[in-house]
């Protein structure tokens, strides 16, 4: 085998060689015949040299073999037009860009001659893509898993010289899932296409080694998962191996040795070697806790106990002690060790804790306020010894960047009280002269104005000497030059420093302009050139701008349709009209389209539920998305199938999303559980939307709905159409001003939106009425993380119909987790005789919370909720119903999971004083 393999590895180093110098040292390649059978030799010139192609006039050109890409991107690349003339150089230069796209194993040039010119024919040989991968013969392990292990993959590149590689690869797999004797053979059958190849991957498993016995000690069974008839698995094994050794470290055994494994005949033996036990005492420790001192000893992850790793958990354990203000803490610490155990005491002398009373300044002429909000060290907190050293770093620092180069702490003078309980610290510094920027001089320009060059660099003659500010002037600098093009542009920077003064200049090598050449994507085996190309903001003999390839880079990555996205510039060795053409290649990775998700939580309302949600992105390879999502809970089933196409018409940000969704719904009195009314509705939803500017977004819907309400309890019947199926035909435009900063944690900015439903007999409606709601909320960080959000919601409603009561499923209700929160689910407002909720035309709602962050992603809240709801217009008055309360709040990736308590301010008699909610997300 390994004989073969050293023989193959010589065949591709010859072929690597002579690709080399077919391709890079001769123009033109020779036409092969045998190569492509479908093409006939009598057809080829032999040798274009001989004819005398170079020079002549191109009549038309030819593509044969061509199936990954399309003609005309070929001639692009090859750069080529009819009416020009052959050029050896360019033909050369155009054959090696077209390589770069990474599909061909050969390209060839051939000519005929053509009236009074010549005709060009290009000639490919593509690397075929895996179509499809079968797997026969296995009946142990998956085909699933054999694919994962797999070299090769469905829809990406077939390289045949990886064939061993790919079959040594499940082999091995194999053998490590217990099969020693498995063989394995890979063969490629024709596909319906020349570019695509079929892989047939035949296994001959063999007889696997079987567990008989297990010799291992006691304590470890537990965690072994390999039990005895299982087939001998290394990667469980390895797994399994692991989790003892982890085991025995959280038992405190130092140095634990487990396995190498042994097996023999079916008898698996797995030795082990503990080690000595471990055993930590702290003797003399009240303020800080033995857990939290077990956190800092080094000797577990170090797996050793020796002098150097004593002495730096005594260190730690200081740090622990300094940090508190124990500024007299002293710890020793003592070793005691045999065969079996290592016993390692630490003495602690706590001491009187130190509070920093007051931190003074002395030689200071700027404000010393805001000198110590630059310090780690806070006056009226313990004194942490540490924070000295980088107290002094960060005023040196300050200074620096105010322009005081010559900047020194002469002395940092501690005073303790008699009883050395508090300290005071006075910092005598020495600010020196600061250093002003006098003048700035800008030399070496010629394509871009020096006012241009300023406004760039943000840097103004009189202000403070800054190294960190003069750094990013001489960045923002290049960006403008590359913006322009000039990618090999140079800025130094010379500064002349004299006392008070400084000078400085910024001298430019501008160096000559690089345009756009050929923009070279590859990589994209799924996902259509056009999705790719309409991410482009550059073009062909547009000025090379770095910056805004970082942001097509982005865009890319945006559609989330790729893994990975590399851009890099390849020099063309050209030049036109005095500038550089560099070419742009495109690198892309595409990642899995499909995914699968599954959701789990429980509410007060609706208590436990659960979803699955189904997805693919990239239909037909143009970013098209489908999807179905199921939601089941108690009092609701949800079934929806949705399509997004995010370029209607090919027009940008104009995304077009169709919703057909089937709904079973019950209304539930929460205390009860019961049944107030029921509703079967089926509905299509068709919505285009627009972002306008990066806040500000629109979007129209059409809506259609077939709804059956039964099981109505007569308590809540308003209007004839509160009872069985009705038809509602609407459209709905709306529009959102959104600048929070998070859309699952706001801290400041706001959102804003209006939506107007208008139902009628011309949208098919069997009913007709205008209904609008208004949003708008606040976010503002009013203390170090501490949020106040405010939030006010309003809805209209008019129907045309001879009840003016909307029907049941459109009217507005309050009351819950997400509105008025000292109410139930939707028992604020309205009700029947029995006390059922019937929902208004109209409602108010207002919402104020202060968010205050806790600890470790758990927060505080305290809000206040105030709302009503009408039943019409004409109702409306000044009540409102007020609660006040407080959560708390968890945060997780997906947004905070909640509990809420509601107390009522205005409750009547029959009330309860209030509610408790349970759920996800914010209120608001």
């Amino acid at each position: 085998m390994r004989k073969k393999w050293r023989i193959i590895n010589k065949k591709l180093k010859v072929t690597c060689l002579i690709n080399f110098l077919v391709f890079c040292l001769l123009p033109i390649a020779l036409y092969a015949a045998n190569d492509l059978s479908d093409i006939s030799a009598d057809s080829i010139e032999i040798s274009m040299e001989k004819n005398g192609a170079f020079g002549k006039v191109i009549k038309s050109i030819e593509t044969r073999g061509l199936t990954r890409i399309n003609e005309d991107e070929l001639k692009d690349l090859i750069c080529f037009n009819i009416g020009e003339i052959l050029e050896r150089k360019l033909l050369s230069s155009g054959i090696r860009r077209a390589f770069k796209k990474g599909i061909f194993l050969d390209i060839r040039v051939a000519s005929e001659p053509k009236d009074d010119g010549i005709k060009l024919v290009y000639i490919v040989k593509e690397i075929p893509v895996v179509k499809e991968i079968l797997v026969e013969g296995n009946q142990h392990l998956s085909s699933g898993k054999i694919k994962d292990k797999l070299l090769y993959k469905e829809d990406e590149d077939f390289r045949e010289e990886f064939i061993e590689k790919a079959r040594a690869d499940l082999i091995l797999f194999y053998q490590r899932k217990g099969f020693h004797d498995a063989s394995v053979i890979i063969r490629v059958k024709e596909a319906d296409a020349r570019s695509l190849a079929n892989i047939v991957v035949e296994i001959q498993e063999g007889e696997p080694l079987i567990v008989k016995s297990i010799d291992l000690p006691d304590d470890a069974r537990r965690y072994l998962r390999v039990s005895v008839g299982d087939i001998l698995d290394d990667e469980r094994l390895e797994k399994d191996i692991e989790r003892m050794r982890v085991h025995y470290k959280k038992e405190k055994y130092v140095r634990p040795v487990v396995g190498p494994y042994e097996f023999n005949e079916g008898q698996l033996r797995i030795p082990v070697e503990t080690g000595p036990l471990l055993e930590l005492k702290f003797r003399g420790n009240s303020v800080i806790s033995r857990k939290k001192l077990e956190k800092v000893v080094t000797f577990f992850d170090d797996e050793e106990v020796e002098d150097d790793s004593v002495e730096e958990t005594v260190n730690r354990i200081k740090n622990l002690y300094l940090g508190k203000g124990h500024y007299y803490a002293t710890i020793a610490a003592g070793i005691e060790s045999d065969e079996e155990r290592i016993t390692v005491s630490f003495f602690i002398v706590e001491g009187e804790k130190v509070v920093l009373k007051k931190i003074e300044f002395d030689g200071v002429s700027i404000s010393k306020e805001a000198v110590k909000e630059i310090i780690p060290l806070k006056e009226n907190k313990a004194y942490n010894k540490n924070f000295l050293k980088n107290s002094r770093e960060s005023i040196m620092k300050f200074y620096r960047a105010l322009g005081y180069l010559k900047i020194n702490i002469e002395e940092i003078k501690k005073a303790f009280n008699e009883d050395g309980s508090e300290l005071n610290i006075v910092f005598v510094i020495n600010e020196g002269p600061q250093t002003i920027i006098r003048e700035i001089r800008i030399t070496g320009n010629s394509k871009l104005s020096e006012s241009k060059i300023k406004r760039a660099i943000r840097l103004m003659e009189g202000s403070p000497y800054n190294l960190i500010d003069i750094g990013d002037a001489r960045y923002r600098l290049l960006s403008l030059y590359r913006r322009y093009g000039y990618v090999d542009a140079y800025v130094d920077i010379e500064s002349v420093v004299d006392m008070q003064d400084s000078v400085l200049t910024f001298k430019i090598t501008e160096n000559k302009p690089a345009i756009i050449g050929k923009i070279i994507i590859r990589g994209n085996h799924k996902t259509k050139a056009k999705i790719i190309w309409r991410e482009f903001t550059v073009d062909e003999g547009d000025p090379y701008n770095y910056e805004e390839l970082l942001k097509i880079k982005q865009r890319l990555y945006k559609l989330g349709l790729f893994n990975e996205v590399s851009i890099e510039m390849l020099d063309s060795g050209w030049e036109k009209d005095g500038k550089l053409v560099r070419d742009v290649i495109v690198s892309l990775k595409e990642g899995k389209a499909g995914s699968v998700e599954f959701g789990i939580g429980y509410g007060d309302y609706e208590q436990l539920r659960g979803s699955i949600d189904v997805r693919y992105k990239n239909l037909g390879g143009y970013n098209r998305q489908v999807g179905f999502k199921t939601e089941l809970s108690s009092v609701e089933q949800r079934y929806v199938f949705n399509f997004k196409e995010p370029w209607l018409f090919n027009e940008p940000d104009i995304p077009l999303n169709v919703f057909l969704t089937r709904e079973e719904t019950q209304s539930v009195n929460i205390e009860t559980r019961e049944v107030i009314y029921e509703i079967d509705r089926i509905s299509l939803i068709i919505n285009i939307g627009k972002e306008l500017t990066k806040e500000l977004k629109a979007s129209f819907s059409y809506e259609y709905s077939f709804t059956d309400t039964s099981n109505v309890d007569p308590d809540v019947v308003l209007s004839r159409e509160d009872t069985g199926t009705i038809g509602i035909g609407s459209i709905s435009p709306a529009l959102f001003y959104d600048t929070r900063d998070d859309p699952f944690e706001p801290s400041a900015g706001s959102i804003h939106g209006i939506i107007i439903k208008f139902a009628s007999e011309a949208f098919l409606s069997e009913t007709e009425f205008v209904k609008g709601t208004l949003q708008s909320s606040w976010f503002f960080e009013v203390y170090k993380k501490v949020v106040l959000a405010l939030s006010f919601k309003g809805g209209a409603a008019y129907s045309f119909d001879d009840n003016k009561e909307l029907p049941l499923i459109e009217r507005f209700f309050l009351g819950g987790r997400t509105t008025v929160r000292g109410y139930d689910q939707d028992m604020l407002g309205p009700k029947g005789p029995e006390g059922n909720p019937t929902g208004g035309n109209v409602f108010s709602l207002v919402n104020t919370e202060f968010r205050i962050p806790l600890w470790k992603g758990l927060g505080l809240v305290t809000f206040m909720d105030t709302g009503n709801v009408w039943v019409l217009a004409g109702d409306t008055d000044e009540r409102h119903k007020y609660t006040v309360g407080a959560g708390l709040r968890y945060s997780t990736p997906v947004g905070p999971v909640r509990v809420d308590y509601g107390y009522k301010l205005n409750r009547e008699e029959d009330q309860s004083a209030g509610e408790f909610h349970f759920s996800f997300g914010h209120a608001f």
